[in-house]
């Protein structure tokens, strides 16, 4: 092989009598180049934003979550803290109770998604403080429940969350009412302050307001009971076998969900964004590989006398074969592999300064992030390999095959 591949170096990096052939080899190495660049940068930005994505969503979504296999609610039993207190995978729990609801404040109304929480929930969700612009992290103080709004339910109530002169008005409907002519009669009503403002992303901005869960249970009607705990892994990585352990402590009566099961819509959305966009860059290459045809039949051509005479030499044919798709990888991959480098350094400056930003004004992030994975290098590498054999085989398969018929007759 070391033969083959030496003589395919000189073939490549060689004057050719015909400038077409050097034009049409720097075509299928710029090809390659941008190719290449395109996909490392394009997986990277994905994985940028899936991280960033996963990041937000942890925000409102544990490690894991345990729901009522029947109904909206349980009861929160002494046992079940006791079953749940003795789960040796547990760092922190929160008891969680929500509910859709009426919001109002002055003369305008808006319905959202009251969570009420209880102490521990910040423990559950330690990176909150970073998501509140305004006002403070206060759901309880001195026996004073407090409510804390996303930014989108504050301004669609026209309302300060850190400073409003006057208390939120929250609606439920009563459980027992059998008739909805008047506000009073048919919705439970009662007023909370607000402390403060939190901006994670436009989707739940707009939907959620968090409260104190015993507030939101004297509201609902729903006493000592949760519509889910909400659960913070020692170890996340041990999610599996955590879940196993939630399932055989806490029977049937109960459904427990990994975050990945919780969104496991948003997760494969993002993997097959990812994954389409990966395979239309990928036709593209293989539609730029066909320079790398066109370059290898002119060379084959111009050639024929040097083959003829290592032939002569004693050269066989699957060496003949193998000098051309080495020819061809060569040219592939070194374009390949300057496209990888350049990516890696725009990845790197883009992590580290940002030159590209992220369009529009609600972002958290004022760039795209961008994250390198080696297992993206490895497929992308492949891919370029793959691509160059296929492209490389047939004018190779000609080349070797035309020993016998052709290139000898240079000899006589």
């Amino acid at each position: 092989m070391n033969l083959e591949l030496q003589i395919a170096k000189r073939y490549l990096f060689s004057k050719k009598s015909t400038n077409a052939i050097n034009i049409i080899s720097l075509v299928s190495g710029v090809a390659m180049f941008f190719g290449t660049m395109a996909l490392i940068l394009v997986l990277s930005v994905f994985n940028g934003l899936e991280g960033l994505i996963k990041s937000l969503y942890a925000v409102f979504y544990a490690d894991v979550a345990v729901l009522p296999a029947q109904g909206k609610s349980f009861e929160i039993t002494t046992a079940l803290q006791q079953k749940v207190k003795n789960i040796s995978y547990i760092d922190a729990a929160t008891y969680v109770l929500e509910e859709n609801a009426l919001l109002e404040y002055n003369d305008r109304q808006h319905i959202c998604t009251i969570k009420g929480v209880d102490s521990n929930y910040f423990k559950v969700v330690q990176h909150f403080d970073q998501h509140i612009i305004d006002g403070k992290k206060i759901i309880q103080k001195d026996s004073i429940p407090y409510a804390i709004l996303g930014v989108g339910v504050a301004l669609k109530l026209g309302m300060n969350a850190a400073a409003s002169f006057e208390p939120l008005s929250i609606y439920m409907p009563k459980k027992t009412s059998s008739s909805f002519a008047s506000m009073e009669n048919a919705f439970n009503k009662s007023y909370i302050t607000t402390s403060g403002a939190f901006a994670v992303s436009d989707e739940f901005d707009s939907k959620y307001t968090i409260v104190p869960i015993s507030f939101f249970q004297s509201l609902t009607e729903n006493e000592n009971r949760a519509s889910k705990i909400e659960i913070r892994l020692k170890n996340p990585a041990q999610t599996d076998k955590a879940i196993q352990t939630f399932k055989k402590e806490l029977g049937n009566a109960f459904t427990i969900k990994s975050r990945y099961e919780q969104n496991e819509v948003l997760y494969k959305i993002l993997k097959s964004e990812k994954w389409i966009t990966f395979a239309i860059l990928i036709f593209i290459m293989i539609i730029a590989a066909f320079n790398i045809i066109g370059a290898l039949s002119m060379l084959v051509l111009e050639k024929k006398k040097d083959v003829a005479t290592l032939t002569a030499l004693g050269l066989q044919k699957n060496s003949i074969l193998k000098i051309f798709l080495l020819e061809g990888i060569l040219m592939s991959c070194i374009g390949a592999f300057l496209g990888m480098l350049f990516a890696c350094i725009l990845c790197i400056i883009q992590d580290k300064i940002g030159i590209i930003p992220m369009p529009g004004s609600s972002f958290l992030v004022n760039y795209y992030p961008v994250k390198m994975q080696l297992t993206d290098f490895l497929a992308v590498s492949s891919v370029v390999v793959f691509i160059s054999l296929i492209a490389a085989y047939l004018p190779a398969k000609k080349a070797a095959a035309s020993v016998e018929k052709e290139y000898l007759s240079y000899l006589s």
